[in-house]
């Protein structure tokens, strides 16, 4: 949570300017949390709002960087841009799979994406970000059970011709172009705004078997915005973009190294290549098999048409949306030099198509505002992977000495298994969410949705794996255990099968706001979330293969239970803004990811609970100086509960207990034409499991910090930065797994290293 303040800057949305008698004041902040614009102070929920100034201060262009502004955010990102999830209060979707809806959810200019890893695409310039802490069982589309971050972007305006133009170089070779321009066609009733970028930069990684670089940007992406006002009471504005992706991703390290280690040398040596360059991962010196590739390549595009009526006693929001989002990827997944196991060329391939309808008709009645909607989704995924044995797979568990010689004479290269998943889904809602002002002090808001969820799922595979069936025919017992496992064992029935479920649930929340005096209000609440069930994408979920029955891949529902104490103020004639929100969050039937060492399946596990208090201030002590602080604390565990297996009395993954982020910014005139801006944040952590209970798979405590100066012209013609990401070159980890096929060793994703640059801004 991120002190929910702009840094002597421009507020949410767009107002006037502060007068002189105010410019040592805090800015006031406007934010559309309960789909109404309020004040962030007489908000009565747990919301971090981030300026589009603050945005630009920062240099927070992505929301992967949102960390660096709210410490309750916590992003894990181990492989590509379709393999990421995030969590706020320490809870969120514990694996990537596609099959599992994401805990917290992202909306992007009203629309929701389909998962955590779509949303991470190019967001041009934005408007704000609004992070909504705790489950959103009324209101944003569909149902999430941890959060959602709200994302606004620039919209066209009539404000004649304008612009901008932008250029980035930075270490890593880092090169980035970008630019919009606003233009009013139609006086009052027609204006485009257009926007795009192209970025490149080489990987943070250099393969030591063939010096190519790893984990590199290339990315282009395009949006149009046009802004229709027929007349004064309708306004509809029409969206669409297109960002497409194609970069070097998901490598990991050797983090430990096992009793494999000299193996895997010595594998890689007969084949001419290095198996592990290095057992220090911090070097950020790869190995990969030099026939193998890692690639992702990504497609997103949208279109979106959000129109605005008023009807004079209400006024009527929609919002229609179709979105689809397509990746491939191969990889050697082992991570090493060694040829182990692989995604071939395109080996990975899933896809998102997505068609949303939300129409929203609210007003007021005397004391009532009063809110009544209804939301549609119909969506298709695909999830397609085919895993793939290298060629020193057989040598890595001991070849000639492990394995009958037939089944070694039946392997080859290459072998192993497809598992196609395809999914169908709709969700229909009906909500309401209503505030009653009780008197101008004391209000209570009360809201109701009702939600049906469909999904069916039509699952087969494809089976090329010959070492499988001569080790079933000699009863090889190793050649069974290696060549027959899950993922990749002919006894599945390529035809698989099929299955489909139905859902309804109905969630809300209830608060009672009260206004102490007009600057100190306090809230309490009680909310219910909800995140449907689904089916696991994954061909070893099939309890019995030769006679598959898709119901094993099914999981059920996820429902959370969260109450929540709140109060917000401003002090010594706003100069200090502070919030306060304690919580606690019950989740029941929590969707886990689980790998029992011969496949993955879904846990629905029976509770988790997370609590804890987020404190954030802002202060302004003097006219262009602004300090913010964020503190939260999170437990969030397994309790001991014979329904939650294993992980009875653990603490849940990627949730550290403290996270703290600060701010400084400091706006100074330079002589009469020029303005300064020296901006600095750090994010302190304190240590986490990163993945699982093994100890070696903690992340201990560690400290980020960013910098960033801009020198503009008075008149905002043109702007220079310069900059620090993780300015200290913090080395820490993002996630670490037990290395594939390599007993004993473990692989590490790292965070980003120092990365610096220089940014030049032409506004016309």
């Amino acid at each position: 949570m991120l002190v929910a303040a702009t840094l002597t800057a421009s507020p949410a949305l767009a107002q006037t300017a502060p007068s002189e008698q105010e410019a040592t004041r805090v800015d006031e902040i406007i934010v559309t949390a309960t789909r109404r614009e309020q004040r962030l102070i007489e908000a009565p929920v747990a919301v971090t709002a981030v300026s589009g100034e603050q945005l630009e201060n920062s240099g927070v262009s992505d929301i992967r960087e949102l960390t660096s502004l709210a410490p309750s955010v916590q992003f894990q990102t181990p492989g590509g841009g379709s393999d990421s999830s995030i969590r706020i209060r320490g809870v969120g979707t514990t694996s990537t799979n596609p099959g599992l809806e994401s805990s917290v959810g992202v909306i992007i200019d009203g629309v929701i994406r389909a998962r955590t890893g779509v949303a991470l695409s190019e967001l041009g310039d934005l408007r704000s970000i609004e992070v909504l802490r705790g489950p959103q069982g009324t209101l944003f589309g569909r149902n999430t059970s941890s959060g959602i971050i709200n994302v606004m972007t620039k919209q066209p305006d009539f404000d004649g011709i304008h612009g901008n133009i932008t250029g980035t170089y930075g270490n890593y070779d880092n090169r980035r172009l970008s630019g919009a321009i606003n233009l009013p066609l139609i006086e009052d009733e027609l204006a485009l705004r257009v926007e795009g970028s192209w970025e490149v930069r080489d990987g943070f990684y250099t393969d030591a078997n063939s010096n190519q670089s790893l984990d590199n940007l290339d990315r282009q992406f395009v949006r149009a915005k046009l802004l229709w006002r027929p007349t004064d009471n309708v306004s509809w504005t029409f969206s669409g973009d297109y960002t497409n992706r194609n970069e070097n991703c998901c490598v990991a390290l050797l983090a430990i190294a096992g009793p494999t280690y000299n193996l895997v040398n010595q594998l890689a040596a007969a084949r001419g290549g290095v198996g592990y360059p290095t057992t220090d991962p911090f070097e950020r010196r790869a190995s990969k098999n030099a026939v193998r590739r890692n690639q992702e390549d990504i497609t997103d595009g949208g279109l979106s048409a959000v129109g605005e009526i008023d009807l004079g006693w209400a006024n009527l929001t929609s919002v229609t949306a179709y979105r689809a989002w397509e990746a491939w990827r191969s990889q050697d997944f082992d991570h090493s030099g060694a040829d182990l196991g692989f995604f071939a060329p395109d080996g990975l391939h899933q896809k998102f198509n997505v068609f949303t309808q939300e129409l929203r008709l609210q007003g007021n009645a005397g004391k009532l505002d009063w809110l009544v909607g209804l939301f549609y989704a119909d969506e298709k995924v695909l999830n397609d992977s085919a895993y793939r044995m290298g060629a020193d797979y057989p040598l890595i568990y001991g070849g000639a000495a492990t394995f009958q010689a037939s089944t070694l004479a039946a392997f080859r290269p290459g072998d192993g298994a497809r598992g196609i998943g395809e999914q169908e889904g709709t969700d229909l809602s009906f909500f309401t969410h209503n505030v009653y002002h009780i008197t101008d002090a004391l209000s209570v808001t009360g809201g109701l949705r009702w939600t049906q969820n469909k999904k069916s799922i039509d699952f087969r595979g494809e089976n090329f794996n010959p070492a499988c069936d001569s080790a079933l025919r000699t009863a090889d017992t190793p050649g069974i255990t290696r060549f027959c496992a899950p993922f990749w064992d002919t006894r599945l029935n390529p035809a698989g099968d099929t299955d489909s479920r139905t859902e309804e649930a109905l969630t809300g929340t209830a608060n009672i706001a009260y206004r102490i005096s007009p600057n100190l209000n306090t809230y309490l609440s009680y909310s219910r979330g909800y995140k449907s069930g689904g089916y696991n994408f994954d061909r070893a979920g099939f309890t019995t293969p030769a006679t598959p029955n898709a119901r094993d891949l099914a999981f059920n529902e996820e429902t959370v239970d969260a109450y929540e104490f709140g109060i917000k103020g401003e002090f010594f004639d706003r100069t200090l803004r502070a919030n306060f929100a304690a919580f606690h969050q019950t989740f029941e039937g929590f969707q886990l990811i689980e790998y029992t060492g011969i496949n993955f399946v879904v846990r629905s596990l029976s509770e988790v609970i997370s609590k804890g208090a987020e404190l954030e201030l802002t202060w302004m002590p003097m006219d262009g100086l602004t300090l913010t602080n964020g503190l939260s604390y999170t437990d969030a565990y397994y309790p001991v509960n014979t329904g939650n297996s294993t992980y009875s009395g653990r603490e849940l993954e990627q949730s550290p207990d403290w996270v703290n982020v600060s701010s400084i910014t400091w706006e100074f005139p330079i002589g009469s034409s020029l303005t300064g801006v020296a901006y600095a944040d750090a994010r302190y952590s304190s240590e986490f499991f990163t993945g699982g209970f093994d100890p070696n798979r903690v992340q201990t405590s560690f400290t980020t910090a960013n910098v960033r100066f801009s020198l503009r012209d008075a008149n905002e013609a043109w702007q220079l930065d310069v900059f620090a990401r993780n300015v200290f070159d913090q080395e820490y980890y993002r996630r670490v797994i037990p290395a594939t096929f390599q007993t004993g060793s473990y692989s590490a994703f790292l965070g980003d290293p120092r990365t610096y640059g220089v940014t030049l801004r032409r506004n016309f």
